[in-house]
């Protein structure tokens, strides 16, 4: 599983081969407004952001199943998350670790089930 992260300024500069999903808003995988909003006034911390952010995405069947489409796409290509901040700290980051648990997870659970069907 390979997915990477970039900065949209930079879309033309990766490699052509990669797939490149856009995660900024109004991205189903990018933040709320009113999270946006809430960070961007000074009125939450990172980890607050983080949060909310992760609660969001929990919440969101569409976000799950494009998630779930990442993660499939990322076992034969490369996938880069793509989004409008330049460095940390943004939300493709915090996708980035989600991504990964899920995958694992998703992991984890296939091969209990191959077990159990050997089994």
């Amino acid at each position: 599983m390979t997915i990477l992260e970039g900065y949209i300024a930079q879309w033309r500069n990766y490699p052509e081969d990669e797939v490149k999903v856009r995660v900024a808003r109004p991205s189903i995988l990018g933040p709320s407004k009113k999270l946006l909003k809430d960070y961007k006034e000074n009125d939450l911390s990172w980890a607050e952001y983080t949060t909310r952010y992760v609660a969001e995405i929990m919440a969101s069947p569409r976000a799950l199943k494009q998630i779930d489409d990442i993660i499939e796409l990322s076992k034969t290509k490369t996938v880069r998350l793509i989004c409008y901040e330049k460095n940390p700290p943004c939300h493709r980051f915090i996708l980035l670790d989600m991504i990964a648990e899920i995958a694992e997870e998703s992991e984890i659970c296939e091969r209990r089930v191959s077990n159990e069907k050997t089994g």
